[in-house]
């Protein structure tokens, strides 16, 4: 036990590195698929950013978040191959991922003695969806890396706001918004709470600023494209996918399909097409699906109102109707519903009424499924909030041993 405590972070990295490493073996993506794959053959191929095509033409993306294609073509560039491609993203992935224990142990440790940060860590390390994903070609590996360095130094800033951590947790949110579009409303609800920890509004200001500054570029090429000032619009899309008479929690693939699964939009959307590439297509579509999702809402909105529940229970435990393949394996749902469990518990014994990092991080959490339930729920979603999961349910650990 003396030898685990004394080496433990090593040793959790290096047998984490070998256990994705078998992963990535057995289970890696063969190639690029779906939406990324299409955004990442337009930038190859016409040098644009697009998940849509009119006519053969591709149109400009407001759809999809920048940051994961552009991750993929920066590599692309240099290693054409496309099986040496893959190679060097999942390799890379992996060492994300090992940056990203390394990071939850410094997290754990700003709640736990080192004992139970060396327990937490190694649940983070060795969760079976964590190892899984570093061997699929998705965002979620980059997300959590990056989450991990947001709430790092968020924790650190909420105890003392120095500029080392005002530039890592402003880099990280423009980072994290770049990736998944909804992330400015979790920026904004930290930043407040941040001013009523400390009270210092120059420094808030600063970090929105800095925060910005990076995100600019991008904002202006959609300001000059589509007219509006955001990352992403695609707020119709995912409202719809969670939200017409045949979804289920997990929603219903609609890309390149909406008119199959959604008929109600064809007429629309075909209209829309036949007037050929437009620059604004993807806004346009987007309002078109808005539309129809708050026909569909208003029409009977007490089933969307028990869909919402539905949808918030299956992210906070599990979903007991899920079609995703493999969800019910046990390897994954075993754990699952133990995190589960234990972060529900874990919120009862650790909230006070007070601000504080802890209710932060209950907070965080809390607000990140709310707002997800109004869309739909993947099963990788959960992943993304892991770290927190594991803070929450060690604070059962905390209170039954707490000289551990």
């Amino acid at each position: 036990m003396n030898f685990l405590v004394k080496h433990n972070l090593v040793l959790i990295l290096v047998f984490s590195f070998l256990l994705r490493l078998l992963a990535i073996m057995i289970f890696r993506d063969l190639k690029v698929d779906n939406e990324w794959g299409i955004l990442l053959d337009n930038l190859e191929t016409s040098g644009i950013l697009s998940v849509h095509s009119i006519q053969g033409t591709p149109v400009p993306n407001i759809f999809m978040p920048p940051l994961y294609p552009f991750f993929l073509y920066s590599i692309k560039i240099f290693f054409r191959d496309i099986d040496t491609f893959l190679w060097v993203i999942q390799f890379t992935q992996l060492f994300l991922s090992l940056i990203t224990i390394y990071l939850t142990h410094k997290i754990l440790l700003q709640f736990f003695s080192k004992n139970i940060s060396t327990i937490g860590t190694l649940i983070f390390a060795l969760f079976p969806i964590n190892v899984y994903s570093v061997s699929q070609i998705s965002s979620i590996i980059l997300q959590v890396f990056l989450f991990n360095v947001f709430l790092y130094s968020y924790l650190k800033l909420l105890k003392n706001i120095n500029y080392k951590y005002i530039i890592l947790f402003s880099l990280s949110s423009a980072l994290l918004m770049l990736l998944r579009g909804e992330y400015f409303i979790f920026v904004i609800l930290s930043l407040i709470y941040l001013y009523f920890k400390k009270k210092q509004l120059s420094k808030i200001l600063i970090i929105s600023l800095i925060t910005v500054l990076i995100i600019s570029p991008y904002l202006y090429r959609n300001y000059k494209i589509f007219g509006v000032v955001t990352i992403t619009k695609s707020v119709g899309y995912n409202l719809l996918k969670g939200s017409h008479p045949r979804t289920k929690v997990e929603g219903v693939g609609m890309m390149g399909n909406i008119e199959r699964v959604i008929p109600e939009v064809r007429s629309k959307l075909d209209k829309l097409k036949s007037k050929g590439p437009q620059l604004n297509y993807d806004l346009l579509q987007d309002q078109i699906l808005m539309d129809q999702a708050i026909l569909f809402i208003k029409a009977d909105p007490s089933r969307y109102i028990q869909l919402y529940l539905k949808k918030f229970l299956s992210f906070m435990f599990i979903d007991l109707n899920a079609a995703y393949p493999n969800y019910y394996s046990p390897m994954h749902i075993i754990p699952k519903s133990i995190i589960a469990i234990t972060s529900f518990i874990g919120i009862i014994l650790a909230f006070r009424f007070k601000v504080s990092s802890t209710n932060y991080i209950i907070l965080f959490y809390m607000a990140n499924i709310g707002l997800f339930s109004f869309f739909f729920i993947l099963p990788r979603y959960s992943l993304s909030l892991l770290t927190i999961q594991i803070i929450l349910s060690l604070f059962i650990l905390k209170k039954l041993k707490p000289d551990l």
